[in-house]
């Protein structure tokens, strides 16, 4: 009992030890406090990011570096040290994680460049780093200064730093430093064999810049002589087959290009430029097929290469060849946003607006005009101001286009689409005369016949897109800027007409009278006068002194003669212009000079008309006032209605044997068989009449015409008193008018509808004037009515 008791007792004892080591830490803590231990210095603090940097550890060092150079208060000779291990630090990480990135090739020249400011001193090793980074980010100035100073410093130790200055010698534009840094490098008798091929091949490259392509071939041949290395020989046999191409010799340049491949590996950026000019000798051979397959290795294998940008150009083109015009237009889709975002990539433009023009050519002739239209666009991005060529090339295209899709409209599913189709075909015509004043306005001053040539085509492709806005812009704009232009007149006698016919007759008058001031001697300014004449009588009978007084001044121009086509429509016009004022005499006069001068004229039909109808109008002209002078005024309208029947005949024999083809000639034909006929009715001469009304009612049956023709036939009857033959020409007019179709009554000729010509010609039968009579007892009605009677 008393064990158990003790237990209790027991367990609680381990909280003493517990105690006494709290005390212990304590106070182990407290003589701490009171006497610390020596902090490291500044010294041990950098010896420690060195330590980090001797076993492969930069981040930890950068880490350690920029905690000093962010906490610490630094003397100007440990900044200067740590900045100098920063640039250290920072190419170690990228070399470790095979990384380069312009960021951190920026701060080690920085870095660097503080290190040297505050009094750090520079190893080769620092030249060396610099120079690199310098290189890394295209600055090749100042990598091959860089580099030179750590040669200077210690050439023995960077013998391959001098290789690496020629290399990028070889880039910059002066090709003569490194030709001389290369015949330097070959004078050292000391070089190996493999170095001496290298040297070699540096020495070609310059030879082959320069064009002296068998002088390079000789070094070329010694190189794959000396070397051992297949990477180097292949890369001889590559450049000896570049030499072959520049020559002339396909077919061998593609057989050393062969056996470079075959020695280079997908490793080596050469096999790159290999493959890509296997593609080019194919393509040129026209084996669009396997030259794609030598684009895609470069493509596939190289894709970061110099080569890769001609590859994609080569693989668009094939492509295109080949009929595959979506993976054609990618490529050369991706080709141009490349070149265009990174000006290094400048040295490609000329190929790719050469491969771009091809095939925007190829698609072209394929009437694939969208996909030819995309690369010229493209063709736009990398050259923003275009050759004068560029632009002809647009014209055309859009050109074609626009007529492609204008023999489509006919087979428009609906009226929408058939509207949609017209636009397209404005709009392409509009671009295309765009690029035809695009065009004329680059050759301004090159070549002045080329220029108004382009000019005229677009002001005629504006014309036919029906744009007359932009046609009277370029034409104004054409005369302001060129008042002394052989075209000038032209111009501005188009500008008239383009005025004129969008109804704007103020400026068309300004235009047409400005070229006759200005250019008086020129033939357009002789041409002004009928469009000058026509607009002042399109204002209003008010300007028809001021149109006769335009039209007699053209016939009295001593430029024009009677051969010139602007002198027969000035007589024509004139002659029409006293037709329609009333004045029939001199109406008949000038068109009578017109069948004289001109017999074969296609207006004669028109000719023949009016100077009938001046004939037959101006008979109500006559004064037929009873007196001495009244047999004179019935023979005069005789004579007249006599001329007037004359000149409807010789109009209707022009078509005896033809059918008119205008619409105008139509109807001066209709008129005329119906004038004809009234004529003969004026004339009293009823039975010539009613033959000449009765021809006029057979030729145009299905018109609403020959009804009057018929009532004409009926008063002709009456006329002779013979009524029987009367009410049967009656009656055959109201057959007629039940075979008519509706529509005839719509043509305007008519102001009554077929309902009254129904109802009146049921009148005169119903009425029973006819009815029971023969011509005797209707002779005898009509006698009695005549003298007063009753029936």
């Amino acid at each position: 009992m008393a064990s158990s008791y003790a237990y209790p007792r027991l367990a609680r004892l381990w909280q003493l030890p517990l105690l006494l080591l709290s005390l212990a830490l304590f106070g182990a803590s407290a003589y701490l406090f009171i006497n610390p231990a020596p902090a490291l210095t500044i010294d041990q603090k950098i010896d420690l990011a060195r330590t980090f940097l001797k076993f492969n550890r930069p981040e930890a060092a950068l880490d350690q570096l920029n905690k000093l150079i962010t906490t610490e208060k630094l003397s100007p000779q440990n900044e200067a040290r740590i900045h100098m291990m920063l640039a250290e630090s920072l190419e170690d990480a990228q070399r470790l994680r095979h990384i380069s990135i312009s960021a951190n090739h920026r701060r080690i020249i920085e870095q660097t460049r503080l290190a040297l400011a505050g009094g750090e001193k520079a190893d080769p090793d620092v030249y060396r780093r610099v120079g690199e980074s310098y290189e890394a980010l295209g600055q090749t100035t100042d990598a091959l200064e860089a580099y030179r100073h750590a040669m200077a410093m210690d050439p023995r130790r960077f013998p391959n730093l001098q290789r690496k200055v020629i290399e990028l010698q070889l880039t910059l534009p002066d090709p003569s430093v490194a030709d001389a840094s290369v015949e330097d490098y070959l004078k050292d008798p000391k070089l190996a064999d493999a170095e001496r091929a290298w040297a070699l091949q540096q020495k070609s490259k310059l030879l082959i810049a320069r064009g002296s392509y068998a002088d390079a071939k000789s070094l070329l041949t010694e190189s794959a002589r000396l070397a051992v290395d297949p990477a180097v020989q292949g890369e001889a046999n590559y450049r000896l087959g570049y030499c072959a191409w520049k020559t002339g010799n396909s077919a061998e340049a593609e057989r050393l290009v062969r056996i470079a491949r075959d020695l280079l590996t997908t490793a080596q950026p050469l096999d790159a430029d290999a493959a890509c000019l296997l593609g080019r000798l194919r393509q040129d051979a026209n084996d669009p097929k396997e030259a794609i397959a030598f684009y895609q290795a470069v493509l596939t294998s190289h894709p970061e290469s110099s080569s890769a940008t001609s590859a994609r150009l080569g693989r668009g083109a094939c492509r295109v060849q080949l009929g595959q015009d979506a993976g054609g237009l990618s490529d050369l889709h991706d080709l141009t946003n490349e070149i265009a975002s990174d000006h290094r990539l400048d040295k490609y433009k000329a190929d790719a607006i050469a491969g771009l023009k091809q095939s925007a050519a190829i698609l072209a002739g394929r009437d694939a005009f969208p996909a030819a239209l995309e690369l010229l666009g493209y063709e736009q991005m990398l050259e923003h101001d275009p050759p004068a060529d560029f632009y002809v090339r647009l014209a055309s295209v859009y050109e074609r286009q626009g007529n492609q899709i204008e023999r489509s409209i006919a087979d428009a599913a609906d009226a929408p689409e058939k509207i949609r189709r017209q636009q397209q075909v404005r709009e392409f015509r509009t671009k295309a005369a765009d690029a035809y004043i695009a065009y004329s306005r680059s050759l301004t001053l090159a070549d002045d016949k080329a220029h108004a040539e382009a000019m005229w085509k677009g002001v005629d492709l504006y014309d036919r897109a029906g744009n007359m806005q932009m046609v009277t812009s370029a034409l104004e704009l054409f005369a302001a800027e060129r008042p002394n232009d052989g075209q000038t007149p032209d111009a501005l006698l188009r500008l008239g007409r383009a005025y004129q016919a969008a109804g704007l007759y103020d400026k068309a008058i300004d235009a047409f009278e400005r070229n006759q001031l200005r250019y008086p001697r020129s033939l357009a300014a002789s041409k002004s006068g009928v469009p000058l004449a026509q607009a002042y009588i399109a204002k209003g009978p008010e300007f028809d002194a001021r149109a006769e007084k335009v039209l007699l001044n053209e016939l009295d121009s001593q430029v024009l003669g009677p051969e010139a086509e602007e002198f027969g429509q000035a007589l024509f016009e004139l002659a029409h212009l006293y037709y329609r004022t009333g004045r029939y005499a001199d109406a008949v006069v000038r068109f009578g000079e017109m069948t004289q001068r001109y017999p074969n004229d296609a207006r004669k039909p028109q000719i023949y008309f009016f100077m009938a109808d001046s004939y037959r109008k101006s008979v109500a002209q006559l004064d037929m006032k009873s007196g001495p002078q009244a047999e004179e005024m019935r023979a005069a309208r005789a004579d007249r209605l006599g001329k007037a029947r004359k000149f409807y005949d010789q109009l209707i024999d022009l078509f005896r044997d033809a059918t008119p083809a205008g619409e105008m000639d139509k109807l001066y034909l209709k008129l005329a068989y119906f004038y004809r006929a009234d004529c003969l009715y004026d004339l009293q001469s009823y039975d010539e009449a009613i033959a000449a009304y009765d021809a006029a009612a057979m030729r145009y049956q299905d018109d609403s015409s020959a009804l009057s023709a018929y009532v004409q036939i009926v008063n002709a009857y009456c006329e002779e008193g013979k009524f029987l033959e009367a009410k049967r020409a009656n009656e055959r007019a109201k057959t007629l008018l039940s075979r008519m179709p509706a529509d005839a009554f719509n043509d305007g000729a008519f102001a009554m509808p077929k309902a009254y010509w129904q109802k009146w010609l049921k009148w005169t039968s119903d009425a029973g004037m006819w009815n029971g009579l023969d011509d005797e007892r209707i002779a005898a009605a009509a006698q009695h009515l005549s003298k007063g009677g009753t029936q």
